[in-house]
């Protein structure tokens, strides 16, 4: 099973086809294909924030339609601190979104598809297209 990060998705929203088709053939083959609610908060300011927004709203709206979400439970805001400090230790920090990503991955053991070499330093599955 897999989680999409942030990067992907917004590379697809900005018309990258190629990785836009990687990401429906992922879905099509009945993969479990989801996405964290950090990842639609980040989409979403992005969104707003955007000269037009109404048609960057609606099109976020559109894409994520598609995917299952994950919660930010328990076990994933323990994982975030387990992580938090272990990365503070090793002098190897990452954005605090980044890192609740990783966490919510991690304690649900998926995958992340992604952009972002930050999450190598996580220590979770990674596939990077």
């Amino acid at each position: 099973m897999y989680c999409v990060d942030t990067s992907v998705i917004i590379d697809v929203l900005r018309g990258d086809k190629i990785l836009g088709a990687k990401i429906d053939d992922f879905i099509s083959t009945g993969l479990n294909v989801f996405v964290t609610p950090i990842t639609l908060s980040e989409l979403y300011r992005g969104a707003y924030g955007h000269v037009n927004s109404d048609k960057k709203i609606y099109e976020v709206k559109s894409f994520v339609s598609s995917f299952d979400f994950l919660d930010f439970d328990e076990k994933s805001c323990e994982e975030f601190g387990k992580m938090y400090f272990k990365l503070k230790k090793s002098g190897k920090i990452i954005s605090d979104f980044d890192l609740m990503i990783a966490a919510i991955v991690k304690s649900k053991n998926l995958i992340l598809i992604t952009r972002d070499k930050d999450f190598d330093k996580t220590g979770i599955k990674v596939k990077v297209l």
